[in-house]
């Protein structure tokens, strides 16, 4: 048995995803996280967060993968939000993550303490707060899965500062070793062969697409 720090959790659970390229800028208490991604990634340190989340984007667009973007707590983590919420109107799997203040102070007013996960669930399919240390890994492959399934979108994770720096047995840890498959449905075939069709029998056709069409591979 080996103990392992939240820090070291969440850049596992990234490359457990297939993560090869993040965006930020660093701060408390996401320091260790960078240092760590620094190591194990093609690391992109911008000016500014709202930079970080537009380029996690475009990332996604080009490489049809998720982005992946985090910063500091507070007005680190709001900067986030601009392009959090641009990648929520064009439907892009974005996974930002934000440092945040300590569990343990929850309410006392701790340096920086604001209700992220607040702010960003309006922008975002999903957001979420992580408290316990050992479920990082799961919290983040839940939040990959759901911003690439469906209509795809950004989610948020938040990440305390004691949860990220609270060291845990690792056989306590569920981790998970591959990038999770997106369920691709298959289009009717009845309406696939009169699309045809009507395809060859059209002079000049136009075809009107959705994102839909560039994410599912079409």
């Amino acid at each position: 048995m080996a103990k392992v720090s939240g820090n070291d959790l969440v850049v596992q659970a990234l490359q457990d995803e297939g993560v090869d390229t993040t965006f930020y800028v660093t701060g408390g208490p996401m320091v260790d996280v960078a240092v760590r991604c620094v190591e194990m990634f093609r690391t992109v340190d911008v000016r500014h967060e709202q930079a970080a989340a537009m380029a996690a984007h475009a990332y996604s667009r080009i490489t049809g993968k998720p982005g992946v973007c985090f910063a500091a707590s507070g007005p680190g983590t709001t900067n986030l939000i601009t392009g959090v919420g641009n990648a929520f109107l064009d439907a892009v799997p974005v996974v930002a993550l934000g440092g945040a203040s300590a569990v343990a102070q929850d309410g006392m007013g701790a340096f920086q303490e604001m209700d992220q996960v607040g702010m960003f669930k309006p922008i975002t399919k999903w957001a979420e707060r992580v408290i316990d240390t050992r479920r990082i890994p799961e919290i983040i492959n839940k939040a990959f899965r759901i911003a690439t399934s469906g209509q795809p979108g950004p989610v948020y994770v938040d990440l305390p500062g004691d949860v990220l720096y609270k060291r845990v047995e690792d056989n306590e840890v569920q981790f998970f070793k591959k990038p999770h498959e997106v369920p691709r449905l298959s289009g009717d075939p009845a309406q696939i062969q009169r699309a045809i069709a009507l395809l060859k029998q059209a002079q000049r056709p136009l075809i009107l697409t959705g994102t839909g069409v560039f994410w599912s591979q079409a």
